[in-house]
């Protein structure tokens, strides 16, 4: 089943966001940007833009200029991009341009599109499809499953797209390296899920397990040093209440997401997605009842 059947990706669906901007909303880290006296919501959005996209210059990383940024002061997260014809437009929300974390996500979502505009095979929707394909069952599978799937692809590229915004924001000044370590560090889940609904928990709670993987395989991939060992303390929490089975599967899912290479093949990639894809649901069947 194609990734924008299975997850929602076709038309007449609401935007979502990707595990990083879902992050940076919940973040409230740095000093907000300031407007110049009397300057417009527009312009100073143009403004940050404007300065996020030259740091991807400098950095080796242009994206030309078939990309626009607009405001929709009703999105309830940080922002999206939207890919319209030959061109991109970044989709920021009315409250974004309050955070300390607004160039950041420009250059998450540039990044993004620069990931797809030079082919590399993590933004590659079909081999993303063949690897959903594979697995039969899910073409049965619940809103909500199919939102924590969407999720867990999602963070592969997402992973691949911060390889290039952490080394932006690094050269550009754009966030200091403390704050990118508190990022990192409140990603990290301590408490599991628990509704009452088994089923349901069992699926949220390996999606923690698994995103709690990414965002430590990020520190990793970035010499993001863990200072306190908070995140460390936090995923040991998650994981004694998941079930003692969780751990084999988040060391998995770590050195996974930490080994990516850059330059990785599209038939090796393909089959790392496949198998990562595997012990995903291995582990929603093993995570226990919390």
């Amino acid at each position: 089943m194609p990734l924008k059947d299975l997850f929602g990706r076709g038309g007449g669906h609401e935007p979502s966001p990707c595990p990083t901007a879902e992050a940076m909303t919940a973040s409230a880290l740095g000093p907000p940007p300031k407007p110049e006296a009397g300057e417009g919501p527009e312009h100073f959005l143009a403004r940050a833009f404007a300065h996020a996209k030259a740091a991807m210059r400098e950095a080796g990383f242009d994206i030309g200029d078939a990309v626009d940024v607009r405001i929709d002061p009703k999105l309830p997260f940080m922002g999206y991009t939207t890919p319209r014809g030959e061109r991109y437009r970044i989709v920021v929300s009315g409250g974004s341009l309050k955070s300390g974390m607004l160039e950041g996500l420009l250059a998450h979502e540039m990044s993004h599109i620069y990931r797809m505009g030079t082919g590399h095979v993590s933004h590659d929707a079909g081999v993303l499809e063949a690897v959903v394909a594979s697995f039969r069952e899910l073409s049965s599978a619940k809103e909500y499953q199919r939102k924590i799937l969407h999720d867990l692809l999602n963070n592969v590229e997402d992973l691949y797209a911060d390889d290039i915004s952490i080394a932006v924001m690094r050269r550009g000044a754009i966030m200091a390296e403390e704050h990118l370590t508190q990022f990192l560090q409140e990603w990290v889940a301590r408490a599991p899920v628990a509704t009452g609904d088994g089923d349901r928990d069992r699926w949220n709670n390996a999606w923690l397990v698994a995103n709690n993987a990414r965002a430590i395989a990020q520190m990793q991939r970035h010499h993001v040093e863990d200072t306190g060992g908070v995140a460390a303390k936090a995923n040991a929490k998650l994981l004694a209440a998941v079930g003692v089975r969780a751990r084999d599967r988040f060391e998995f899912f770590r050195a996974l997401l930490a080994g990516l290479e850059e330059d990785i093949g599209r038939d090796e990639f393909r089959a790392r997605m496949t198998e990562y894809l595997r012990r995903f649901l291995e582990l929603v069947e093993v995570a226990e009842r919390i």
